[in-house]
């Protein structure tokens, strides 16, 4: 029977002969979740989802109201779940309640004439600014109405938006 002859590595000696620990290249650690979040104060990546960008869909609405076509933004670009709050500090739920808002205020109100400018786009969504000739029926008044509509952006419909009255 042949005797078996180990293999033996080479042995790394120091100058002073003593026995070197080969050093070998580690992986860094992934830095923990307390760390990587910067104990809360590190951004976090914000965006809209899938679907139309807030770009896209500001542009649109800019388009449709410039062109005398304001109503068919709810069709096109709004959640069934919109949120819609006036500057007056009430919200309307749902895109039937806010739709049924618009009503209201369109029975009170003609838009004499009218313009939108932007959109003026951001990471969730974008701004619009509106100033519109405003003739109340009832009275028969007359108004400037200056207005900023802020709509946030989620899945490529608006799932929000809220109007600032100018003036105040």
């Amino acid at each position: 029977m042949a005797k078996k002859m180990s293999k033996k590595k080479p042995v790394t000696r120091s100058a002073a002969g003593k026995k070197v620990a080969k050093k070998t290249a580690k992986k860094a650690a992934a830095p923990s979740k307390a760390k990587a979040a910067g104990n809360g104060l590190a951004p976090v990546k914000v965006g809209t989802g899938g679907g139309a960008s807030a770009a896209e869909i500001g542009r649109d609405l800019v388009a449709l109201f410039n062109a005398g076509k304001a109503d068919e933004v709810e069709k096109k670009w709004w959640s069934p779940k919109v949120v819609s709050v006036e500057g007056v500090g009430m919200a309307w739920n749902g895109a039937k309640a806010a739709t049924a808002k618009n009503q209201q205020w369109y029975s009170e109100n003609e838009i004499l004439g009218g313009s939108a400018e932007g959109p003026y786009v951001g990471a969730s969504g974008f701004s619009v600014k509106f100033r519109m000739h405003v003739k109340h029926r009832a009275s028969g008044k007359e108004t400037m109405m200056d207005e900023v509509g802020v709509y946030t952006v989620q899945g490529g419909k608006i799932v929000r938006e809220e109007f600032m009255y100018g003036g105040g």
